[in-house]
């Protein structure tokens, strides 16, 4: 899959924040910032694609799989690409939101674009002990990045972004993506569910009884039942 990169204007503060797209179509970003304690904070909002089945979700996922949190840590994400005439997705408006601008419309938009640094990112190192969808067959790791996360004397909070916590289990329905290696929940809140042993603790390692719990504001319940359906078609 390849990764969308939408760039927009920050409501305030004329900062230049990027999201990655999502392949049901991610929109627009709007952030406002402000200097507290010493702290460059700025605030974004993101619409991401929202499920109303888990067959829908499972359908719009790269990979699923059960995993346990073994890290955490932040970085800068690379600054998002002004698409121009000749590269892929430049007149898909689901692609390129600055499709249609004019010459001096997109100059404009490119010098801003250059003096962007890059969203701050918190990467969750997340090791695999089941694989419900996708080619990981052996098991191994991947890195969920999401949005969001302090470094350097800024901070970026991104609204209704839950972040995965150190030494958790969790469901995870993510996208992979193939330009840039990144790994990103389908839906910050509906793309993680927290995975739980019978004796109530984290689900380390996989069990067949593991119970998965939505996020609060998510209405998709899930089974393992479920899970193995949709992993043989159902």
């Amino acid at each position: 899959m390849t990764k969308r990169h939408l760039v927009t204007l920050a409501v305030s503060a004329g900062l230049i924040l990027s999201s990655a797209g999502c392949a049901g179509g991610s929109a627009g970003t709007t952030a406002a910032s402000a200097y507290r304690s010493g702290v460059r904070e700025a605030v974004v909002s993101a619409d991401y694609p929202r499920f109303t089945s888990t067959k829908e979700m499972w359908d719009d996922a790269d990979l699923v799989v059960q995993a346990t949190i073994t890290g955490l840590r932040t970085a800068r994400d690379e600054p998002g690409r002004i698409l121009g005439p000749g590269d892929d997705g430049y007149d898909d408006p689901k692609a390129n939101p600055l499709s249609g601008l004019g010459p001096d419309e997109l100059a404009e938009a490119k010098k801003q674009a250059e003096r962007e640094t890059g969203d701050i990112v918190t990467i969750a190192e997340a090791d695999i002990t089941r694989v419900f969808k996708g080619d990981l067959a052996g098991g191994g790791s991947i890195e969920v990045r999401q949005l969001g996360g302090e470094l350097d004397g800024e901070k970026l909070t991104a609204q209704d972004e839950v972040k995965l916590e150190q030494n958790e289990s969790y469901l995870l329905f993510v996208h992979s993506w193939d330009d840039t290696q990144d790994t990103t929940l389908v839906n910050p809140g509906q793309g993680q569910y927290v995975a739980t042993g019978p004796d109530g603790r984290a689900a380390t390692p996989a069990g067949e009884a593991d119970t998965y719990a939505p996020l609060p504001g998510n209405p998709l319940q899930i089974t393992l039942a479920e899970l193995k359906d949709l992993a043989q078609g159902g």
